[in-house]
């Protein structure tokens, strides 16, 4: 029996060295390019052990691959997806006998990853003969993660690309494991590149890699992007990283304009003067959600709330928005405008000499989401006029943006309205439609020497339509009609004096004497077709004489052209009066009292700034102005007999 156990022992030790001197000394490469064979089987792309496979045996084996690749997806910019110089992995042996993967140490040295996305919107990261879920390679889970005690990576080159958002990333990363304050190594990641042709820098800073196992505890992480003059800072944690589920991170935003924050987060928002954003992110599966949202836009205080939902075929937005104290030109990048007017960095939006902007509508960012935002302003600061509140509901969806259930509230009137943007052709269409109801004059002079002198209340309506790639190319194209009444009321014709102009001794002429002037109607009546608005009727109806005007403004050229005669209703050396014309462009006007570029109509209709009937437009505000016996009703119908007179003699 002893001679037996001998023998045995012996070819048991026998074969133990025999496996320990093959393990040595096979070639061990003809393997892994056997797996790499078989991986890539599994996978559907090619995986190439271009080098050499080695390993150093113990209870802690060490595997070592050099020259590794893997292919990119067909219709990939370049032909690798992912290649590493060397690869070492460390093995506990023991642990894997039981089925779990413990990676004391895993070191990468020169990997190059190339993570992108086709015009399509395909990943290249999606492995599988036919397209599956992109998250079918992750684990499901915390405890499917393997556990890395302690990851190395040297001269890593990432670089991510989608061309239907315009991001291009190029970041040189290297990962260095630390200790953290609780003596454990921490995971510490910093990379720059470029995003949208602008410098790019990230900082991470994590848990260890062995948290991730740890399904008891959040995941601390601490994230730093900067993006050209963009910061954006997340801290706080994850209770299930590998999924991002049960965020609770402290979010902070700052930057020169909210439309920078496009390449970073997806979200399309306008052009604004200088932000600084602070909020608390939650994320409960598939809702991300910013709440407590707090911070400042340009002269506005802004707070709030905000959800996205991933969706296809693209996010959905959520939120709502007020404003304490609201700057109205801090919205100006609604229609193109800078709030900030341009700096040496940024150059303004609107050419020199000109009105209105003519920044380019970038109709791919509208396919970026689906948005439904409601914003409500409080007190509102505007040049000049007092303002009481602004409130609007805001909508993009399918690349057609509205804001609809606008309302202004100005001086005892408001504002309401709806202005769309159809981003669905190829060049696209807006369309405006304002109304102006109640707007009583004396509170805008509130606290001047004119406050006394004035009276009234104005209606009005606006509408047009037109297309182009931005405001200024939908103005320039624009057909439509707006038209202003005011029935009644009372003005003084030192306010011109007292706005600098240079006319104002031609409209002493013109008004008569320095007294306040009494109003029975005021109308203005215009059409516009193909970009050039023309006044179809403009009246200044006093008790002793009616001013009657002609307007023509060409958005394309922008420029202006006005002129403003007096009709003595009984004889006045007013009828001698010199006229007063307006000329130049909207950003610069230039005024005159005598001569003029446009001539007015001769005739009796002339004498009431109408022709025909021409006051289709603001009849609708005639009726709310005092009825039939208002003094704008008489007006109208004089308009109409003169109008049908001259029509009669001429046939």
């Amino acid at each position: 029996m002893g001679k037996a156990l001998a023998w045995t022992a012996g070819i048991l030790l026998f074969l133990m060295v025999a496996l320990v001197v093959l393990a040595l000394t096979v070639n061990w490469t003809p393997v892994g390019r056997w797996g790499a064979e078989r991986l890539s089987a599994m996978l559907g792309r090619e995986i190439s052990l271009n080098g050499r496979m080695e390993i150093d045996w113990g209870w802690t084996p060490r595997i070592t691959l050099t020259d590794v690749a893997v292919a990119n997806a067909p219709w990939g910019s370049e032909p690798r997806m992912a290649q590493v110089d060397r690869i070492d992995v460390a093995v506990n042996l023991p642990p894997l006998l039981r089925g779990r993967i413990e990676l004391p140490e895993v070191s990468l040295t020169g990997p190059d990853l190339l993570l992108e996305r086709n015009e399509a919107g395909d990943a290249n990261w999606t492995f599988g003969p036919a397209k599956q879920n992109e998250d079918t390679a992750a684990p499901d889970d915390r405890s499917e993660v393997p556990i890395v005690e302690r990851l190395v990576v040297e001269n890593a080159l990432l670089i991510y690309r989608d061309p239907a958002k315009d991001v291009d990333v190029r970041s040189r990363l290297s990962t260095v494991a630390g200790s953290g304050p609780d003596g454990r190594d921490t995971v510490r990641l910093e990379g720059e590149g470029t995003l949208s042709g602008k410098p790019l820098r990230i900082r991470f800073l994590g848990g260890p890699l062995l948290a991730l196992r740890e399904t008891e505890k959040p995941y601390p992480v601490d994230l730093h992007v900067e993006a050209g003059d963009t910061t954006a800072d997340m801290t706080g944690t994850f209770q299930e990283p590998v999924r991002l589920q049960g965020a609770d991170v402290a979010l902070q935003l700052q930057g020169p304009s909210l439309a920078e924050i496009f390449p970073l987060f997806g979200i399309p928002t306008p052009i604004t003067a200088p932000y600084m954003l602070a909020g608390r992110v939650t994320r409960t599966e598939p809702l991300w959600e910013v709440r407590d949202l707090v911070g400042r836009v340009g002269g506005s205080d802004i707070a709030g709330w905000m959800t996205l939902a991933p969706g296809e075929p693209r996010p959905t937005i959520e939120g709502e928005f007020v404003s304490a104290k609201l700057r109205l030109a801090d919205l100006g990048g609604f229609v193109g405008y800078d709030p900030a007017g341009g700096t040496a960095d940024r150059p303004s939006t609107v050419p020199e000499g000109k009105l209105l902007p003519d920044v380019e509508i970038d109709t791919d960012r509208l396919d970026a989401a689906d948005m439904n935002v409601r914003f409500t302003g409080k007190e509102v600061e505007v040049p000049v006029l007092p303002l009481d509140g602004l409130s609007f509901h805001f909508t993009l969806r399918d690349r057609m943006a509205v804001v609809e259930d606008l309302v202004v509230e100005a001086a005892r009137g408001t504002v309401t309205g709806r202005a769309a943007l159809d981003g669905r052709q190829e060049v696209p269409t807006a369309s405006f439609d304002l109304g102006l109801d109640g707007l009583r004059l004396r509170p805008f002079f509130d606290g001047t020497r004119f406050a006394d002198e004035t009276r009234g209340t104005v209606n009005g309506r606006a509408k047009l339509e037109g297309r182009g790639n931005s405001l200024a190319e939908i103005m320039a194209d624009a057909d439509g009609e707006a038209g202003m009444v005011m029935p009644g009321g009372q003005v003084s014709h030192l306010l011109v004096e007292a706005a600098g102009l240079d006319v104002a001794e031609g409209l002493r002429e013109l008004l008569g004497g320095d007294d306040p002037v009494r109003v029975r109607c005021a109308v203005a009546d215009m059409g516009i077709e193909n970009g050039v608005m023309r006044s179809n009727a403009l009246v200044f109806d006093t008790t002793d004489t009616k001013i009657v005007g002609a307007v023509k403004v060409n958005f394309e050229t922008e420029a202006l052209a006005a002129r403003m005669e007096a009709k003595p209703k009984d004889p006045s050396p007013l009828a001698a009066a010199v006229p007063i014309t307006v000329g130049g462009t909207l950003a610069d006007p230039t005024f005159g009292v005598e001569g003029g570029e446009l001539a007015l109509r001769a005739g009796a209709a002339v004498a009431l700034g109408v022709i025909a009937t021409p006051l289709a437009a603001v009849l609708p505000f005639i009726e709310t102005g005092g009825g039939e016996d208002s003094p704008c009703r008489a007006l109208i119908d004089n308009a109409r007999d003169i109008g049908e007179g001259e029509e009669g003699e001429g046939g």
